[in-house]
């Protein structure tokens, strides 16, 4: 796939599997559409697809930051959940922040997410702190 039909195909994921579960954020919001080409080129993206032209199935956007592995945003389609493809997303980006000398991995949950924070705390992560303004729980777990 090109770069350009990538970022399309996680984009339409962003928008159907991320934003209808975002209290801050609609679904169609234009600036948070025209600010995503910079938040990928702020960070590393793996992606999973069904074949080399394939639609994602999903994909992982991380960022290391002080020696802590952040994951930014996991989206899988909803065909392609309990295949193993966020489990294996995350592994991957685990690794990848191992490597570079992470030691924690953060990220952020949405509350009205309940499938993603069981998720989440089935691989490992364990809840810090919650967030009411955000309505979002911060999670960690030591790599």
């Amino acid at each position: 796939m090109n770069e350009r039909k990538d970022l399309d195909g996680l984009v339409r994921l962003i928008r159907t599997e991320l934003l209808p579960l975002s209290y801050s954020t609609e679904t169609d919001d234009p600036t948070v559409i025209r600010s995503l080409p910079g938040r990928f080129r702020d960070g590393r993206t793996i992606v999973a697809a069904a074949g080399k032209k394939g639609e994602p199935a999903g994909f992982v956007h991380y960022q290391f930051l002080q020696g802590i592995l952040h994951i930014d945003m996991l989206a899988v389609h909803r065909d392609c959940r309990n295949a193993g493809v966020g489990g294996s997303l995350m592994k991957q980006a685990e690794a990848a922040g191992a490597a570079e000398g992470c030691v924690l991995a953060l990220l952020f949950v949405d509350d009205a997410n309940d499938k993603a924070r069981r998720f989440y705390e089935r691989i490992g992560y364990e809840p810090v702190r919650h967030h009411e303004s955000y309505r979002v729980t911060e999670l960690f777990k030591p790599l």
